[in-house]
């Protein structure tokens, strides 16, 4: 069953405004999914993911972006790629990146026998397939490897550069003619939203944007691609459910399995509307933000109470003293104090 334009757009329109009573648009919803790479159905053929800091592999010594010189964006790209063709590829990039998030997207990419490729930030546009070094580079602020306080720039234009520099980029976008779905943080986003703007109109409209905030500033002409989930998201079950920092990747993840198939960009926002239709967003604990130092100094003081369980030190954190954590946050400072109580330096 394939549904072209105007059968799509009335399934869709009555299923914006009678989700709850009408279990056939649900069906219509299955079907579509189901549909998507029969023949006449608009097919992904790219599936892009922001990358993350965690790596599967060692880390290749060389190639910590904290050891470059400063320098203007483009000076610093070019000492950086240097590094980069000087090291030995020791990993397939879609093999490279740890976390959930990642771990969505490049399923996703397989079940819809789609390529991947990775917004990496010490890369650039990188093909899943491509064999590539570890690395250590961000644009996170505070990180020892971060690259924008090397360039005093902005993340769009390291991007700029890097996208030219680097001996791994993939012309992959410019190459695939089926729909794109790219789950990015808001971050990654702002990173590249100046290039993706000046995408043709064609490539523009086969664009499928995946991120928790609404696209705005330099994103702003991104979109007509942005798909509308928000936290309602976490109650449509099947594993959708996840935390903010993998939010853009799960909607990638439901889009692909219930909604990607033949349409326009305004036929597949509204079948997103019509997905949450009827769903509440869980309401989430009010935590206090405290300082590394703080959480360093509760989880020093609460060891013993939890017997020095990781996963006990979170919850309690967490649900017993109301302290907002992010889990790779405190996996870095519980490490801290676990090797720290192993040399006898704990106070």
């Amino acid at each position: 069953m394939i549904y072209r334009h105007s059968c799509f757009r009335d399934s869709l329109d009555s299923a914006a405004t009678a989700w709850e009573t009408a279990p056939r648009n649900r069906d219509l919803l299955a079907e579509t999914a189901a549909d998507r790479n029969k023949p006449g159905a608009e097919t992904v053929t790219l599936v892009i993911s922001n990358c993350s800091k965690r790596k599967r592999t060692p880390l290749d010594p060389t190639l910590h972006a904290g050891a470059l010189a400063e320098g203007s964006s483009a000076t610093v790209a070019t000492a950086w790629a240097k590094r980069l063709r000087a090291a030995k590829p020791t990993v397939l990039a879609g093999e490279l990146y740890g976390g959930r998030a990642f771990h969505d997207a490049a399923k996703t990419a397989k079940s819809l026998d789609a390529r991947l490729a990775i917004v990496s930030a010490g890369l650039g546009l990188v093909a899943g397939t491509t064999s590539v070094p570890s690395y250590s580079l961000t644009t996170a602020a505070g990180d020892p490897d971060g690259i924008l306080v090397k360039t005093a720039s902005t993340p769009s234009e390291w991007w700029a550069s890097i996208q030219t520099q680097s001996p791994f980029h993939t012309t992959a976008v410019e190459t695939e003619d089926g729909l794109i779905l790219a789950a990015l943080s808001s971050g990654y986003l702002a990173m590249v939203a100046e290039e993706w703007a000046q995408w043709p109109s064609e490539r523009r409209d086969r664009l499928r944007l995946f991120t928790k905030e609404q696209p705005h500033g330099a994103a702003e002409d991104l979109l007509p691609a942005w798909m509308p989930y928000d936290d309602r998201l976490d109650a449509l079950g099947n594993g959708h459910a996840g935390t903010q920092s993998d939010f853009a990747q799960r909607a990638l993840r439901h889009f692909a399995s219930a909604i990607a198939a033949e349409g326009t960009q305004d036929e597949h926002r509204r079948a997103v509307e019509a997905s949450l239709a009827g769903y509440f967003a869980r309401q989430l604990p009010t935590r206090a933000k405290r300082s590394d130092e703080e959480i360093t100094a509760i989880i020093k003081r609460d060891w013993d109470i939890v017997q020095g369980r990781s996963g006990a030190m979170l919850r309690r954190l967490r649900d017993d003293l109301a302290t907002a954590c992010e889990q790779g946050r405190f996996k870095r400072l519980f490490a801290l104090v676990s090797a720290a109580r192993k040399n006898g330096r704990v106070r």
